[in-house]
């Protein structure tokens, strides 16, 4: 098949997850056979591929001010990066054009407008639409849990909008076919009005061959109980809690150590970098930044416990399910579609997001415990390779592809 995928980002270019989960699903397609076609937003640093333009009308290159709100955009701003592109509307129309693929994949297109959409759907190609976050939802429903306006003229003109100017986008894009990376992200759109038969629900799979699991062994005395944090360092992310967490243990006298691997915005780092000073635990943190995945896959062996503490509604993290596959123990929240892949006390602990004194008890049981440590390692790791294996998840994306170019 020829497949043209549309997203906002694209690596190097990358926010979190849901952008390398797209490069590693257009990468495993070409190795199977299939032309991919990528359109994504301008950057300087777009790899040189003649299959990938960047060429939608946002900047990858001011990529904090976009996508991190390092800058409140202006009203016209605003409509093109939420609503409508012209701009984006005539280059998706003539990229389409020129491609004329088998099918038209819209990953994501958050501050990329949804005219891209508007141009698939009126291309008369058939279109999958991915929806690995909200990203959907803001733009043909509700703005205003994303912006959250506090000026008075400006939460009337998002509530405006939200009777206007997105009814007709509705109408516009309505997608036929949907593909939903968790059912806790399902029930978001069927709750906002998709039917639930247009919407199928597939799990992101993981190289479960390169995060092979590491024979474990209990933690020799006096040894402190090696946390990893792996992510985006944002609030919703929940470092800050894994932070103050640690800083339980450590009062209480248990010998603990958080590694800190991920990047942020500088006014957040710096704000994480306050809380390690005021709990008093610098020398049980380390920030190591942005790291690459191999970096990732040797801190799965060092480490004994991965800690995701995420206090927004995760649509569904490949973070978690990397370190089960690695045979580690997980303590995570139960925000959003978390618990699909973890099960309390079999494959993982969960526990309320935004408590760090739940987020300690979790570890404390098992810095205790090596016993149940290892055994919700095992067992994660086998349900990793069972349910959650990339060329799994391929096969299944696949399979989706094939009926939607179909027509079926």
């Amino acid at each position: 098949m020829h497949l043209a995928f549309i997203t906002n980002l694209y690596p190097p270019y990358v926010v979190g997850g849901n952008e390398m989960l797209c490069e590693e699903v257009v990468r495993l397609l070409r190795e199977r056979g299939h032309r991919v076609s990528v359109l994504c937003g301008r950057g300087r640093n777009l790899p040189a591929h003649p299959d990938l333009e960047g060429a939608l009308e946002v900047d990858l290159d001011r990529k904090e001010e976009t996508f991190l709100g390092g800058r409140v955009p202006t009203v016209g701003e605003a409509v093109r990066l939420h609503f409508f592109s012209p701009a984006s509307y005539r280059t998706t129309r003539r990229w389409l054009g020129e491609k004329r693929p088998d099918l038209v994949i819209v990953w994501n297109l958050y501050m990329a407008s949804l005219a891209p959409l508007v141009a698939a759907r009126r291309s008369g190609l058939p279109v999958v639409v991915h929806v690995c976050d909200k990203w959907l939802y803001f733009g043909l429903y509700d703005l205003e849990p994303l912006l959250r306006p506090v000026v008075p003229w400006k939460r009337l003109a998002v509530r405006l909008a939200r009777h206007t100017v997105q009814p007709l986008l509705r109408r516009l894009t309505w997608p036929p076919r949907v593909v939903a990376i968790s059912d806790f992200m399902k029930g978001i759109y069927v709750r906002a009005g998709l039917s639930p038969d247009e919407i199928e629900v597939i799990h992101l799979g993981v190289p479960t061959a390169q995060f092979a699991a590491v024979a474990r062994s209990p933690r020799p005395a006096g040894q402190p109980l090696r946390l990893l944090f792996a992510g985006a360092l944002w609030e919703g992310k929940g470092p800050q809690t894994a932070v103050r967490a640690v800083a339980r243990l450590v009062r209480e006298g248990l010998p603990v150590h958080l590694d800190v691997c991920g990047g942020g915005a500088d006014h957040f780092v710096s704000f994480l970098k306050q809380v390690i000073d005021e709990e008093g635990v610098a020398a049980h943190v380390t920030l190591h930044g942005r790291v690459s995945r191999e970096s990732i896959q040797r801190f799965g062996e060092t480490c004994d416990v991965l800690v995701f503490p995420s206090e927004w509604d995760e649509p569904f993290a490949a973070v978690p399910v990397e370190a089960m596959s690695r045979g580690m123990a997980v303590v995570a929240t139960t925000a959003g579609g978390t618990p699909e892949a973890i099960t309390d006390g079999e494959t993982g602990l969960l526990v309320p997001p935004g408590d760090p004194g739940a987020l300690a008890d979790a570890v404390r049981r098992l810095a205790v415990d090596d016993a149940l440590r290892l055994r919700l390692g095992r067992a994660a790791a086998r349900v990793a390779r069972e349910r959650f294996d990339v060329g799994s998840y391929i096969d299944r994306l696949e399979a989706c592809y094939e009926r939607a170019s179909a027509g079926r």
